[in-house]
């Protein structure tokens, strides 16, 4: 069953602070899901900070430190987003008050700088407003999940376009949730299609446990697949966030925990997904070396999986179906 199976509780090597956003982001650029610390206050360096544990180092270590190109304010949201297309996340920061442009601004430092260099300031075609979440998805599409001072009394999704600079919009939606605010509102870290599936992780107000709502972006979050109990108590305490990393098709739950750890450090909790299909798992493979390689390297890839799924011997090891 989804979400049911916690295969990481630990403590990690960052001490206990509440001063900025605590995130995943691929910080090396080698496909795994690292722990992130944007600093936004109190900084040694009078600058916005990022602050970084590598996931195959279990978070034990310290790997990035660093100041930015930023300096300190707080009027928007700061995420980490591939934004360059190097496979390595960027700096992002979304602007949403006291813009110059008078319009929701979109501010990116880049990972291959050491987030020293600026490559983007613009506004967007949105005007400024705070009635809910400010994100980003895979692709770099700028999203507003509008949760509050909805005109459909719905949870709605607007999306301006990286392709058009964020002066287009291609989608204003209202989903299938109605107005709540009982826990987290966020994005597949993956897309489906050109768009990302829409979740709802609910620490409050639940049958008991934390738990997972998600509509799917192809049904013009519309369609629910998911709506579970997790293995974990509600609670408040840090930061709840859907990460790709197990690496399967659908996101697994992550819980950074901030305060009142039982270590005494910053503690990273994971539930997986848990609903495995292969099918649909292979596809994401697909695309993903899609990104990297070739069509005809992919073709060559999927022929012999298809051959060797046609192995009994090899199909039972390895899970394969044609």
């Amino acid at each position: 069953m989804a979400f049911q199976n916690r295969i990481l509780s630990t403590g990690t090597v960052f001490n206990i602070e509440d001063n900025g956003v605590w995130s995943f982001a691929d910080l090396n650029g080698n496909g795994s899901q690292d722990l992130v610390y944007i600093k936004t206050r109190n900084t040694g360096t009078g600058r916005i900070e990022v602050h970084g544990s590598y996931r195959e180092n279990g978070f034990q270590e310290h790997n990035v430190h660093t100041g930015t190109a930023f300096a300190i304010e707080d009027n928007g949201t700061w995420l980490m987003q591939d934004w360059t297309g190097d496979f390595k996340a960027d700096l992002v920061y979304i602007k949403t008050r006291n813009t110059g442009t008078g319009t929701v601004e979109v501010h990116v430092a880049d990972a291959a700088s050491g987030y020293q260099t600026f490559v983007l300031h613009t506004g967007t075609c949105f005007a400024c407003e705070d009635n809910g979440v400010w994100t980003m998805t895979k692709k770099g599409d700028l999203v507003y999940i509008k949760t509050r001072n909805c005109d459909s009394n719905k949870i709605e999704y607007h999306v301006a376009s990286k392709a058009s600079n964020y002066q287009q919009f291609t989608v204003h939606e209202a989903t299938d949730f109605g107005i709540e605010d009982n826990g987290t509102w966020c994005l597949a870290p993956n897309c489906d299609g050109d768009f990302a599936d829409l979740y709802y992780i609910k620490t409050r107000s639940t049958g008991g446990m934390v738990e997972i709502h998600a509509v799917s972006a192809s049904s013009g979050w519309k369609s629910r697949f998911i709506a579970a109990a997790t293995c974990f108590a509600p609670e408040d305490n840090g930061q709840w966030l859907m990460v790709d990393f197990t690496r399967q098709h659908r996101p697994d739950l992550a819980y950074i925990k901030t305060r009142s750890t039982g270590t005494g450090k910053i503690e990273v909790h994971i539930a997986e997904n848990g609903e495995h299909d292969n099918g649909d798992d292979r596809e994401f493979f697909y695309k993903e070396l899609a990104r990297v390689f070739p069509e005809s390297h992919v073709s060559a890839v999927k022929t012999t999986v298809s051959i060797l799924s046609k192995v009994p011997v090899v199909n039972e090891i390895l899970g394969l179906r044609d």
